[in-house]
Formats: structure tokens, sequence, C-alpha cells
């Protein structure tokens, strides 16, 4: 009878439970036995290799790979780590696999002068209008963030949230040449984190990989003579290269594994291609089922798992690989799967070509000895001229919507800067500042409050024999359980700017809340998870609301790549269909967290799409 080996156990490889069972685990029960044990993996070791199991952030469990040696299962383990649990909780303990600056490499640390240069060629390769001379880099672990500095709108304040500089371009630029080019919508702490934890998977060093080759000690033990001493360890600065190519190689199966799952019902073999650079990738997926044939898109997800393993497979002799091939037969276990290498000695098909400039960057993360005649061709027709000359030092930093607080430092729990008055109104009973909010009696924190609105609503009375009146009421809300729900503040005149108090709060929010809310409605839908703001429900497939049309009503769907660009107009956020001129959805700004919808929305877009809204 087979015996299954089964452990739960954390990110960090402790265990916190331990049984043995006889019938083959599934999802079902190991995600009991997990709950049970209060640990979120499951690994099961049996006579064919090793099963993870993961349960995601809505709690649901998974199996992630079957049959696969101990080192991968712990590349599965930590990958989706990175995809549902961090940045999280564990960033903040210095012994997590994820936390931490990436190794470096043989390169070291990347110069300033070469990220700016990277970025340069970038946006000269792309074509885009954006002002390369005016560059700027801040370093973060792990790379930097090179961005162009711009002049914040301080105008008037009523014209929030339209105003917001949603969308623009931020490049994050990993120490191996990797670049990432993303927006503003997110807090620059999220896009930072985000992308160090991801680089941190990527160029992770597995640990005791630098001591000794597991096959040379076995061949050493082998042909040791009788009685003969065993022959000390001795340290090596890598792995041999056995060892690196069956670490690379153990990451094909999981991947197969994932691949399959994406498959329609009933599919019979699958075909996918991965054309890949350090930075970007164009991916090919087919199922077959007799004569039809079906594409699949591959989730952004996989192809990070797909990078850690070029990545293991660019420390081998042979270098990175610019193809990867894969053919398999639905039943895996005893089927036919056929996995292969191109190293580009032929030139690659034009419908799996990357852009020259991906493959410069490419070059600079791998140095290699030799580059095929047909890939130096490419690079040659498309060589862009000499960019601009970066500004020499760092400028302020962009202005973001909303402007995070300092990021959480991993030792001692991160403590807020020393309380500063931004708002002492005795005529309200008004007091704010850096950590609460206190209106009369009622005091509430800034870390607890979980939705905010802001709204300008103007009232015109024509009078028949007297000059016509303005009013112009800003209100303004934040809290749980209907606290601080209603402060309305009040100006007269046509022109009138609006009160002091008003501007305070909501500058507040938007720098020291607005941050937090954003992360945690991005991550619940990243993550598969589903949230409503106002009546508008959010998950992976788009946006749905029930729109009242007269005394009837209709169900309304918008798909994340039908959305346009998120219009703020008669105070409400108006949610249009590409090429339509009728908006699809009004939400009003006197509703909690349609604030957060303009910065929101294009950055899960850009998530789920692979491009802005539009």
């Amino acid at each position: 009878m087979a015996r299954y080996d089964v452990m739960a156990l954390d990110a960090t490889g402790v265990v916190h439970g331990h049984r043995a069972d006889t019938v083959r685990p599934d999802a079902a029960r190991m995600g009991a036995f997990g709950d049970e044990c209060g640990a979120p993996y499951v690994e099961v070791v049996h006579e064919d290799g090793q099963m993870v199991f993961g349960r995601d952030g809505g709690g649901h469990w998974h199996l992630l790979c079957d049959e696969v040696d101990r080192r991968a299962a712990e590349e599965v383990l930590l990958w989706f780590e990175l995809l549902h649990h961090y940045p999280g909780p564990g960033r903040d303990d210095p012994g997590h696999p994820l936390a931490g600056e990436p190794p470096a490499g043989t390169r070291g640390e990347l110069e300033r002068t070469e990220a700016l240069r990277l970025v340069a060629e970038r946006i000269a390769a792309t074509g885009a209008d954006h002002p390369v001379d005016r560059l700027v880099a801040e370093r973060f672990p792990g790379g930097w963030s090179v961005y162009a500095p711009v002049e914040a709108d301080d105008g008037d304040p009523a014209a929030f949230p339209g105003s917001l500089p949603v969308g623009r371009s931020v490049f994050l630029v990993g120490d191996l040449g990797r670049i990432r080019e993303a927006t503003t919508s997110l807090p620059p702490r999220v896009l930072r984190e985000r992308f160090r934890a991801e680089e941190a998977f990527i160029r992770r060093v597995p640990d005791g990989e630098s001591l000794r080759d597991e096959e040379a000690d076995l061949w050493a033990a082998a042909t040791r003579p009788p009685g003969a001493p065993p022959a000390a360890p001795t340290a090596v600065d890598r792995p041999a290269e056995t060892t690196l190519i069956k670490r690379a190689a153990g990451l094909l199966d999981p991947i197969v594994q994932q691949l399959a799952l994406l498959g329609p019902k009933g599919w019979e073999s699958l075909t996918a291609v991965f054309s890949c650079t350090v930075g970007a990738e164009i991916t090919r997926l087919s199922f077959r089922r007799g004569d039809r044939e079906t594409s699949v898109r591959v989730p952004e997800k996989l192809a990070v798992l797909v990078r850690r393993q070029r990545h293991l497979a660019a420390r081998t002799a042979d270098g990175p690989w610019y193809r990867l091939l894969v053919e398999a037969d639905a039943e895996l276990t005893f089927g036919c799967v056929l996995v292969d290498y191109d190293y580009g000695e032929e030139p690659l098909p034009a419908e799996h070509l990357l852009s020259a400039v991906h493959y410069r960057e490419d070059l600079f993360a791998y140095p290699r000895p030799a580059v095929p005649d047909w890939l130096t061709r490419h690079l040659a027709a498309d060589r862009p001229g000499p960019p601009p000359a970066p500004a020499p030092a760092p400028a302020p930093a962009p202005v973001p919507a909303p402007k995070p607080a300092p990021a959480p430092q991993p030792q001692p729990q991160p403590q807020r800067p020393v309380p500063r008055v931004l708002l002492d109104s005795p005529r309200r009973r008004l007091y704010a500042d850096t950590s609460r909010i206190t209106y009369g009696k009622e005091t509430l924190a800034l870390d607890d409050i979980e939705w905010v609105c802001y709204s300008v609503t103007r009232t015109v009375t024509h009078r028949f024999l007297w000059p016509s009146s303005h009013e112009t009421t800003y209100g303004f809300g934040a809290g749980p359980s209907g606290r601080l729900s209603s402060l309305p503040f009040s100006v007269y005149g046509k022109n009138a700017r609006p009160p002091q108090e008003w501007t305070a709060l909501v500058e507040l929010v938007q720098q020291y809340v607005e941050p937090r809310l954003l992360e945690e409605y991005f991550e619940l839908v990243a993550t598969g998870g589903t949230t409503l703001i106002g009546e508008l429900r959010l998950d992976g497939d788009g946006l749905a609301a029930r729109v009242s049309n007269g005394w009837k009503g209709r169900n309304e769907y918008l798909a994340w790549r039908e959305l346009a660009p998120v219009r703020v107009e008669n105070g409400s956020v108006a949610l249009y269909r590409t090429g339509a001129r009728e908006a699809v959805f009004r939400l009003p700004l006197h509703r909690a967290n349609v604030v957060l919808l303009p910065a929101l929305l294009p950055a899960l877009a850009r998530l789920f799409t692979g491009r802005p809204p539009g």
C-alpha cells in the first residue's frame, strides 16, 4: 500500500504539522489538514516524487505540482507565495525567502547611469512621447525607479479628482537590466515592493547551492578504494554543471502541469511556445481536440515561473534559451511530454521575434561569448540613435496619486512620523494630524479608516429682482460604520475657493489613507477575489452593476479589455466602453471609495490585459 508523508508548513520551511497517509492526497483533504495546522502549504512526499498544495488569498486550496523533485517543489511553493501572499505580512520578516535585497549576481549593483541609459533606449525604441532628457533615477532594494518628474497641479482643489496624475509612466529597472514599465496608478511603494519581490524570486540563490555537487559526491563515494577515508568536502564557487542542468530542468514539469490547467474540457494535446528575453516575452498556447484547435492566453503569473526557469538555465554552459517549446498529451503521467530549448542557431519565426531593444537588454543581463548572425542583423537594423543625455542628478520625486506613507522597514515595527497638526479649527471642533481626525467628541485613527469620500456640489439660486446667489458645498466622509460620514463645508460666491479645513482633510487622506486602500483593493482582485465599490462589482473578468432605467433596471457588464480611460465629470466617475459615447456606469463621488476608481481601474485593466484602458 502506498505511503504518503504529509507535512503542513509555511513559506520559510517551518513545519506546523506532520502525519502519514495511505490514501492519495487531494486538495480537499490536504486543505483541511493545512487549515487545522494553521499553515498555508502542504507538502507530500511519495515514491514518485513530491506534491505541493497551497492556499490562495481567498482561502481556497490548489494542487500546485506533483511528481517533482525537492528543489522544484521549493521553487513552486515560493512562486505561489509571491503571487498570493507577498508582498504581505512576510515582507517584514528578514528570514522570509523573498525578503531583503535580491542577489545582484556577478555584475553587481547596476549603476545609475546604466539604468538611465537602458530606459532611454527603451523609450527611443518604442517611440513613446516621453521627456528622455529629464529622466532621473532613485535607488530601491534590487534596482532603480526611473521617471521624468512633473509639475504638480496645485490649483483649485475643487478640481479633484479630475487632476489626478493617473497613468504616468515609471520604469523599474532591476540590477540584471530587466525593465518593467508601470504607472503611478498605484502607490510607488506598492510598485517597487512588488517588483523587488519578483526580482528576489527570479534571481534567488537556493540554499546550499554554492557548496557541493551531489552527483560528484556520489561518484567519489562509489570509486573510493575500500578502507580509504572519505574525501573532505570542498566548497566551490558554483555548483557543477550537472546540478545546474537538473535544477533548471526540474521546473519544466511544474510549468507543463500549470499549462495543462488552462485547457478547455476534453483537450487531447497542447503546444506552447515562450519566446523570452530578460524583460519581455511572447507566449503562444493552443489546445487540440480532434481537428479543433483552441488558443488560450498565458497569464502573467505563469510567465513569472518561466522567467525563473530561464534564469536558472542561464547559469549553465549553454546560457539562456531564446525559445522554450512544449508539446504534451492530456495524460501527462503516462502520455508524451516533449520540451525543447531553442538557443537561436536558426532565425526565430517572425511571430516569435521581439523588438531589438529587448534583445539588447537581454545581452546586458546575460552576456554571451557569441551572438547569432541573424540577431546581429536584427540589432543593427533597429539601432536607435544616441539618446539625449539624462539628467545628472536626481530631481524631486514625482507626485503620485496618491502619495504613500514611507515604506515599512524590515526590523522594528515602523512608526509614523511625530504627529504634526494639519488642521485645528475650534469653530467646528475639528482637529487632524498624521495619525487621527477628531470632530467634537469623536476620534477616528487613520489606520482604522475603511472608506473615504469627498465631493463638490454647486447650487445656483436665480431670483427675479435680485442677483443670483452661488453656493458650493464640499463634502468629506471617512471611517467604518458611518463614523465621520458627513462633514459638509459650504462657501458662497461664484468663484469662492474651498475651505481650508476641507482641503487639509482631503490632502491628509490622499497621503496617509488612499495608498493603503488602493493596495488592499488591488491585491484582492489581483488574487482572484471580488469586491464592491458603490454598486460596482470588480473581479478578474471586469466590472458589473445593475443600472436603473426608469422604473426598470438592467444588468450591465464591462470587460477590462473594453474599458475606455476613466473620466471624472459632473460630480461622478464615468466609465465608458471603448468607442462609445454614452457612459455604461456613473458613480457619484459622494459614495464610499468611488474616489479611488480613477487610480484603481487603470491599474487592474493593465494587470489583466497587459495594456492601459482605451
